[in-house]
């Protein structure tokens, strides 16, 4: 073998080297990342069978929906058009539909996508801002939230686009200085008698008793920052308390059975270093969530055993693969279709040395052989 093969060898042992040795770093962590693009991944969403992920990434412009495999495998684009901005993916209870809110920033309607054919069914049409849609479990109501003139109320319509009703009144108001855009969406629990959200200040998590009449009742304690409920397969809700001070910030989840509320709240996880909103699987051991932790709007996956609330509680470090971290900083544009790490950049270097290296060999024999 000539002395030239022998170098290329060389460089790319140590270019396999040097991406094994990250990707196994990255792997081994109990949070997986699903995502990875120059894009903004947020809002992502189970599918009922808990086998697949819906979110929305605005890759190619618009944000659109893409779902994945729970792994990040199998990446499919269900929408997209430069007409069309789809956010906040809801599934149907047999995850065979898609609820979307889609429009512009001010007006805002609810539609359906078909996750096989991909076609879409506007089915409100109210001229107003609608936004985070949701299934009722039999998959024949979608609630949602409206805004229009400085209130924001929680709306719901049938699946066919009737029956469009207010179930809520002044839920929140400019006029009060209260939070009217929504954040989260409303979520039915299993049985789909009730509702769970956030009240008009985004502090208190309500449970709403029935759709046709009545209050919302607060179950999370007052004088706290509580949002982002979730219902449970078994009924409890696992709700977010978010701390903020110049000093820290963190996460708490609770979990709280809204048929006793008497007893006390149980902890889920605590001091999470990441905001919500979460989601949940069914039994609540698997979470979902968005994140700029490596500098970029990425999706990650965790389970919620020891190792992984351990890990949630970690300050956000991403490991090389060679026992050096680095901390994640505010993406900026970039024309390039891939993220530049430190570890691309290293890579970069190798190749400029294998590329110069070859060259000087080449102009030294060419100059022997002259």
């Amino acid at each position: 073998m000539s002395r030239m093969y022998a170098l290329r060898v060389l460089y790319l042992a140590l270019a396999i080297l040097l991406v094994t040795a990250h990707a196994s770093a990255v792997a081994a962590g109990p949070i997986r990342q699903l995502t990875s693009s120059t894009a903004t991944n947020v809002r992502p969403a189970w599918s009922p069978d808990g086998k697949s992920i819906a979110f929305q990434s605005n890759r190619d412009g618009p944000y659109h929906i893409y779902v994945m495999n729970t792994d990040g495998s199998n990446l499919r684009q269900i929408t997209s058009g430069n007409e069309n901005d789809d956010r906040h993916p809801n599934w149907s209870p047999d995850g065979k539909t898609i609820a979307v809110d889609t429009g512009s920033e001010i007006r805002r309607e609810i539609a359906l996508i078909d996750v096989a054919s991909k076609s879409r069914t506007m089915i409100t049409k109210l001229g107003m801002t609608a936004q985070f849609p949701s299934f009722s479990p039999d998959g024949q109501t979608i609630a949602f939230f409206l805004y229009n003139l400085g209130t924001m109320d929680l709306w719901t319509v049938a699946k066919d686009g009737s029956r469009a009703a207010a179930v809520t009144k002044e839920l929140a108001t400019e006029a009060n200085n209260q939070c009217t855009f929504a954040c989260h969406s409303a979520r039915w629990s299993p049985d789909g008698s009730r509702v769970a959200f956030s009240d008009g200040d985004n502090a208190r998590v309500l449970l709403l008793a029935s759709m046709t009449s009545g209050a919302p009742v607060p179950i999370s304690p007052a004088g706290e920052k509580s949002h982002f409920p979730v219902f449970l397969g078994d009924g409890r809700i696992v709700y977010v308390t978010e701390t903020v001070s110049a000093s820290q910030s963190y996460t708490d989840l609770w979990i709280v059975d809204p048929n006793n509320t008497t007893v006390a709240r149980t902890e889920l996880a605590q001091n999470i270093q990441a905001q919500g909103p979460f989601e949940l699987n069914k039994d609540g051991t698997e979470l979902l969530f968005f994140s700029p932790r490596t500098g970029n709007f990425e999706i990650y996956a965790v389970t919620l055993d020891a190792a992984g609330k351990a890990a949630l509680a970690e300050k956000v470090s991403v490991p090389t693969g060679f026992g050096v971290t680095r901390t994640p900083t505010t993406p900026t544009s970039s024309v390039l279709p891939f993220q530049v790490t430190p570890e691309l950049v290293v890579l970069g270097v190798l190749a400029l040395l294998a590329v110069g290296l070859e060259l000087t060999v080449w102009l030294y024999r060419r100059r022997r052989t002259a």
